[in-house]
């Protein structure tokens, strides 16, 4: 039985949310990136799933089902996220809820089945390094548990992709974060699928910069699990779509 990591990318393309706002409303699915062990020791296959169209209903439709058919391909124990409570988990149950009352789906009943035994491995990584929380923080950001685990966890820097000049001039800092997904980089990749311009040598450039920005959310995942004392957290940190925010 195996560990499987899921890690959720979307974009606000219609509305900005407010600060530190978690509603489902402002939020669209672009991609997810997942990995899976047999064994906690083996290293993991990866996987980046993308949205293949607009941000029409079918399309999230779409990518449920190539989430739903990438994990019935393998034989799933327990699923891993960091921060599934507060983020993944619920968007992806209310986006299954939202489109289970418009279409003849089960997308509901399939999504909880695949939460049921959920480790949230933030929480954990809380407790265990509470010392290094700030006021405001009940989380630690991923790279800082990693970094306090001694897990090297690869970045992603914008050096290493060759876009035109402007083409991301509205973001700022050196390295790939979620927000900038959130903000500017997901939108310009479902509008780019949206015109059918995948072809273009700007938009396979995006497509990596997000294959491997997804792959470093969930590549190390399953290890700094390990570290943090692997099936022995199961019990205290298991986030079932009963407990998921």
């Amino acid at each position: 039985m195996g560990t499987l990591v899921l890690d959720i990318e979307t974009a606000s393309p219609f509305e900005e949310p407010p600060a530190n706002a978690n509603d489902t409303q402002y939020f669209e699915w672009v991609a997810v990136g997942l990995a899976y062990a047999d064994a906690l020791y083996d290293t993991p296959e990866t996987d980046v799933l993308f949205r293949r169209g607009n941000w029409d209903d079918a399309h999230t439709r779409d990518l449920f089902g190539q989430l739903f058919e990438w994990c019935e391909q393998r034989d799933v124990e327990r699923l891993l996220t960091y921060n599934g409570t507060w983020f993944d988990g619920k968007h992806l149950l209310t986006w299954a809820r939202e489109l289970d009352a418009t279409s003849d789906t089960q997308l509901r009943q399939r999504t909880e089945s695949l939460f049921e035994n959920h480790i949230d491995v933030a929480l954990a990584a809380a407790d265990e390094y509470s010392d290094e929380l700030l006021d405001d923080q009940p989380i630690l950001p991923d790279w800082k548990a990693y970094d306090l685990a001694g897990i090297d966890n690869d970045g992603v820097w914008y050096d290493d992709y060759e876009f035109p000049d402007t083409y991301l001039s509205d973001i700022e800092g050196p390295a790939v974060q979620g927000k900038h997904i959130g903000r500017v980089i997901g939108g310009k990749y479902v509008r780019n699928v949206d015109a059918e311009i995948e072809h273009t040598s700007v938009h396979r450039e995006l497509t990596r910069l997000l294959e491997d920005y997804c792959t470093s959310d969930v590549a190390d995942l399953i290890d700094l699990y390990t570290a943090l004392g692997g099936p022995k957290l199961d019990d205290t940190y298991r986030r079932p779509p009963s407990r998921i925010e």
